[in-house]
């Protein structure tokens, strides 16, 4: 009977706390009586945790006797009242909800009580009989093989991922187990039995009218007329599933790793982190991944939709809610879109992209690339230097007083270098290089570097000292919109006039003519 719980071990001298889940039914209060008689051998630290759901009428009386018992055992005891019709009429139907509650509240449970030093850890009753239950409730719903494989022993969700409402300081893996998931429902009601314990009876467990106790009391019933070892064959079902969807999961990240095409992450980097995916979100937090999509479009479909899970399991691990249609439908578009173009949208906050102009994206030695990458995020690594997001959050000016250079963390480097006129290059004008410029010293003043604002106004080199908005310029040269953001320009500290958009023209203000004594010679290099 005590089942998977002797898998839970701490020690007398390094006690294991654990967060028990114990609703007051017969389940959970086996759970808490197993754990609690093993607790001083194993080293375990106790804490009762309960939700009442405003469900029913006497769900007050469920939380008094967990309480009590609680109290009885010598064991600290939080509980969580919800308002009563707060989950009637939610998104996704009421069980849904409450159980949604339910992993929230005892998330913040385990995260207050439990060590720092230790992983949170929540005890939960599931036994064999709700694993036969959970495995048919899924397959009736159409559910492909994440569903198919049920609960298992142990799983881990990010503590942010479970309170997606309330700001988490704390952001560790909360572990969920489930000692009694090899338990038929049978031998726990013996066991009550026989240690003559206690326990209340929720009365909608006997209620049709939800999905899952039909299946409980009707179709169950009528299928183990046909196999009398019915759940005994559902759980076995779900074992072999389980480890299938852990094969499958490691050749979606093998084809991953195959198909990445952005030099911003390295093969050996992202190998690493597949393979402890549990730990990667501390040390890797990407806010995009490139693949070759020529690549991605001749692979099965059921492989596109693996790397497309495999994909999203790294960029936004709280977002589990991607569906057979939704991937379906994102595959033929990607599969349709042959030409440049994106953001499209694919899943909360993440978007998928095609490699767009040559600057930033396919060349003739690289074809057309897949990014899929959060909404806020560039879906390539500019080919030119670009101020990334700690420039744009915080767009303050750098002064840049010759001589100098900077390097960016993207390794591009701004060279600043002042020259006499005799000094000045015999074929400067005839230089094509749009990241190199060479401007009047004295016209300049003290020149700052910094990032595009709203209502910059530009006077171009040939206009005359004729302005325009920064904004239009951009769009004159085609400087797609996510790059604008982080795109490199100089200003004149005094005036906040532009001198130079780098990569373009410099202002008309600071060209060179024949009064010019000094030059200004700026040169964007890659670091080498």
């Amino acid at each position: 009977m005590l089942a998977r719980c002797q898998l839970i071990l701490g020690t007398p001298e390094k006690a294991l706390t654990i967060v028990v889940a114990v609703s007051g039914g017969a389940d959970s209060c086996s759970l808490l009586h197993l754990l609690r008689r093993q607790a001083p051998e194993a080293g375990l630290r106790l804490h009762v945790a309960h939700v009442d759901h405003g469900l029913r009428t006497d769900s007050g009386e469920d939380a008094r006797f967990v309480e009590a018992l609680a109290t009885a055992y010598g064991l600290p005891f939080t509980q969580k009242v919800l308002p009563p019709g707060l989950l009637l009429g939610a998104r996704g139907g009421v069980e849904a909800a409450a159980r949604q509650a339910r992993y929230a509240f005892l998330a913040e449970v385990a995260l207050h009580v439990t060590p720092a030093t230790q992983p949170p850890l929540i005890a939960l009753a599931h036994h064999a009989d709700d694993q036969a239950e959970t495995l048919l409730l899924h397959l009736v719903r159409g559910s492909g093989l994440a569903g198919l494989e049920g609960m298992r022993w142990l799983t881990e969700r990010w503590a942010s991922e479970l309170t997606p409402d309330t700001l988490v300081a704390d952001d560790r893996h909360v572990a969920f187990i489930r000692p009694l998931l090899n338990v038929r429902r049978a031998a726990i009601l013996q066991y009550l039995q026989d240690n003559q314990l206690a326990w209340r009876e929720d009365s909608t467990n006997a209620q049709t009218t939800y999905a899952r106790n039909r299946l409980r009391h009707m179709v169950i019933p009528e299928l183990a007329a046909i196999n009398p070892g019915l759940v005994a064959t559902l759980n076995r079902t779900a074992e072999l599933l389980q480890g299938e969807a852990d094969r499958l999961q490691a050749l979606d990240r093998a084809a991953l790793i195959q198909l990445l095409a952005d030099p911003d992450w390295s093969l050996a980097q992202l190998t690493h982190h597949c393979a402890q995916s549990l730990s990667y979100r501390q040390t890797y937090a990407p806010t995009r991944l490139v693949l070759d999509r020529a690549g991605f479009v001749a692979l099965p479909n059921a492989a596109q939709r693996g790397v497309l899970r495999a994909v999203i399991g790294l960029l936004a691990p709280a977002l589990t809610d991607l569906g057979l249609l939704q991937l379906d439908q994102v595959v033929a578009q990607i599969q349709a879109t042959t030409h440049a173009g994106g953001p499209y949208s694919l899943l909360g906050d993440l978007a998928w992209s095609v490699a767009a102009q040559q600057r930033i994206g396919a060349t003739a030695q690289r074809p057309a690339r897949l990014s899929l990458h959060q909404i806020s995020a560039l879906p390539f690594a500019p080919e030119h230097p670009y101020l990334d997001a700690a420039w744009q959050a915080n767009p303050g000016s750098l002064p840049l007083t010759p001589p100098c250079r900077l390097t960016l963390q993207t390794g591009w480097q701004l060279r600043c270098t002042l020259l006499s006129r005799a000094d000045l290059p015999v074929d400067w004008l005839q230089r094509v290089q749009p990241w190199e410029v060479y401007l009047d010293a004295k016209q300049v003043g003290q020149m700052l570097l910094t990032t595009p604002q709203a209502g910059m106004r530009f006077a171009p080199l040939g206009m005359q000292g004729h302005h325009k908005l920064l904004g239009d310029f951009f769009t004159d040269h085609k400087v797609p919109v996510t790059l604008r953001l982080g795109w490199p320009v100089t200003v004149d500290a005094a005036s906040g006039e532009l001198i130079w958009v780098c990569g373009y023209q410099p202002a008309h203000s600071v060209r060179i003519t024949a009064a010019t004594t000094s030059v200004l010679h700026l040169q964007w290099r890659q670091d080498e």
